[in-house]
């Protein structure tokens, strides 16, 4: 596509040279609309043929238009999958047993035919006057005759999403004068950020309270009672685990003996077995 203006090519292989069709579509079209196009032209041209082939395979570089072909849904490219069942049931009529095969390619991997369509559908869309190329209608002069086609759909849903998206960037710059900051106070801790996720997740969840305690297992109404599971303690919060359930006696020292390491707050932080708020 080229300021606008859109075409497709379709080549095979004739020998030693290259042969096909070069078209120019016009404007108010995608990118989909023109990969759409093309295999429903290739069809075409193949069902057009004197005598129908035992087979037919066409390539291209567009996994969407592949998939639009297997649908007749409303939508993009509708109108190409529905002329592309025409000709494929054209070609059936004509030898029953034939084949048919449209098949992904990758683009701009030096690939014969679909550098030689690509370069076709260039000069089709840049160029629609030169020598072998045609057009869908001759009415297709901008702002001297009308278009040969209607604005396709991708091309108004894609205008409408760009507008969309503009206006809520005009409305959300009107509304704020300053980039957000976020306070002091919310801004996560350095070193949980800088761990890994299991952990950090882990340290917000006992932190916020979210860590499946009893007593939060049963406000969910997940678990019949707030009992520790462990001891039988009438509430089993997540400062009962930290520091009174005797299950965790052993594992409740080595923590809170790192802690006072690591913070040097060695009166401030209770012993695990004395009840603490």
């Amino acid at each position: 596509m080229k300021d606008g203006a859109a075409g497709y090519a379709v080549v095979r292989k004739k020998g030693t040279s290259w042969g096909g069709i070069k078209t120019h579509v016009g404007y108010n079209q995608e990118a989909y609309d023109v990969e759409c196009a093309t295999l429903a032209r290739a069809l075409e041209l193949a069902s057009g043929r004197n005598l129908a082939p035992e087979r037919v395979t066409i390539f291209t570089d567009a996994q969407a238009a592949i998939r639009q072909m297997a649908s007749d849904e409303p939508g993009p490219g509708q109108q190409y999958a529905l002329q592309a069942r025409k000709h494929i049931a054209t070609l059936r009529r004509a030898r029953p047993g034939i084949i048919i095969e449209i098949r992904w390619c990758p683009a701009h991997k030096g690939i014969a035919g679909n550098e030689k369509a690509d370069e076709w559908a260039k000069i089709a869309a840049e160029e629609p006057d030169t020598r072998g190329v045609e057009w869908l209608n001759y009415s297709d002069r901008t702002e001297v005759w009308a278009m040969p086609l209607p604005r396709s759909l991708a091309n108004l849903k894609r205008e409408i999403s760009e507008k969309k998206w503009a206006e809520a960037c005009q409305w959300a710059g009107g509304r704020t004068s300053k980039k957000y900051r976020m306070p002091k106070s919310q801004r996560p801790d350095d070193t949980v950020a800088g761990s890994i996720k299991k952990l950090a997740s882990r340290f917000y969840q006992i932190k916020t309270g979210f860590c499946l305690p009893g007593q939060y297992l049963n406000w969910t109404k997940n678990w019949p009672t707030p009992q520790c599971w462990w001891c039988r303690y009438p509430n089993q919060t997540r400062e009962h685990l930290f520091k009174e359930c005797p299950e965790w006696k052993a594992q409740q020292k080595i923590l809170w003996a790192e802690v006072r390491k690591e913070t040097g707050m060695e009166e401030s932080v209770e012993d695990p077995g004395h009840p603490g708020g």
